[in-house]
């Protein structure tokens, strides 16, 4: 008996010897900001506060190494800075071009970091994105990214990914972008795309919609678009959902199949489209528009030899001799794309349907 005691006291004495850390004294990093000048990495970082009265200012600081920005934060700070909330890692688009290999290599090291993190290009100054975030509700910025990842046109991405695509075989890394609106108000603003471990181009908006139709699950298939029509008409529809298929066929041709469920949001005014033949002539003009749109994407990617959407990993699972160099210098660029949308309207206005 006198054994158990002993146990149920040194249960209760365990936690009194782990350190404490109270939530109002301390700061709770949301994000982080980095950039670099010369050889030297500046971090901005924006931070939750319970003081409702006190004045909130980014904490900025530098160092010769990217871990060692984060003892200067400290010596800035009355209350202690934690990391384990981070939920933005936001990139200036020159460290993007120098090189995201230092970024990678902490990330892997640091496990205060989760791999949930969203990871972000910012064309803006750094601490200009920063500064904004504390104007409002803590973790906005993180919200804003996920909003557009579940609903928007943002393909889904964080430092899992990015890590994946980095380290992986096959395939390229590719990171959302933020920008300023002109009343500075931040906003998505397409993809940002890397060529090994540097920022090679940027994605519209709409190319960003594209890729994330060839990356994300069904489900998850989902944006905003709008196009010129006939007679310089404008179509905008979302995409509610779909599927795809991807297959090597021989002759280095790549077939891409797409069923894509729109809601046409915005249509031409002349035409009657409870007729159904209008609808269907509505259908293969969107098919032919996004099937040129995605073929001329993909010959971007091949003349920037970038693979964002991982043909390589692809073409890698049906050949055991595979090597990537080889893949990229005598393969890649001579792949023929052939692609195949299929369309489908299940809603078009208020009560009219394709179906």
């Amino acid at each position: 008996m006198k054994k158990y005691v002993s146990l149920l006291l040194v249960c209760f004495l365990i936690p009194g010897c782990a350190k404490q850390e109270i939530i109002d004294r301390i700061k709770i990093v949301q994000s982080i900001g980095l950039d670099v000048q010369g050889d030297t990495y500046k971090s901005s970082i924006s931070y939750a506060s319970y003081d409702k009265k006190k004045r909130l200012d980014p904490i900025t600081a530098e160092a010769l190494t990217l871990p060692g920005v984060w003892l200067p934060q400290n010596t800035k700070s009355d209350d202690q800075v934690v990391l384990g909330q981070v939920r933005t890692i936001v990139i200036s688009e020159k460290l993007a071009r120098k090189s995201i290999s230092d970024l990678a290599v902490n990330l892997l090291r640091d496990p205060t970091i989760s791999n949930n993190a969203a990871i972000v290009i910012s064309k803006p100054e750094i601490s200009t994105v920063i500064s904004k975030t504390f104007r409002d509700p803590p973790f906005y910025l993180a919200g804003l990214i996920k909003q557009n990842m579940e609903k928007g046109n943002t393909p889904l991405t964080n430092a899992h990914y990015v890590l994946d695509q980095f380290y992986g075989e096959g395939q390229d890394v590719y990171v959302p972008v933020l920008n300023l609106d002109e009343n500075g108000l931040i906003f998505m603003d397409g993809l940002g795309v890397f060529k090994d471990d540097k920022l090679r181009l940027f994605l519209t908006q709409k190319e960003s919609l594209l890729l994330k139709l060839l990356k994300d699950k069904p489900k998850s298939m989902s944006g905003s678009y709008e196009f010129k029509w006939r007679n310089d008409e404008a179509v905008y529809f979302r995409v509610l959902h779909g599927r795809r298929k991807i297959l090597f066929e021989q002759n280095d041709q790549v077939t891409i199949s797409l069923k894509l469920y729109l809601q046409i949001k915005g249509l031409p005014k002349n035409k009657n489209y409870e007729n159904k033949s209008n609808l269907l002539e509505l259908e293969q003009d969107i098919k032919q528009h996004l099937t040129n749109e995605f073929e001329v994407m993909l010959k971007k990617f091949q003349m920037n030899d970038v693979d964002p959407i991982g043909f390589g990993e692809i073409f890698r699972s049906n050949h055991r001799d595979w090597n990537e160099q080889e893949f990229k210098k005598d393969t890649y660029s001579k792949l023929y794309f052939e692609v195949n949308p299929e369309i489908v309207i299940l809603y078009s206005g208020v009560g009219v349907s394709a179906q």
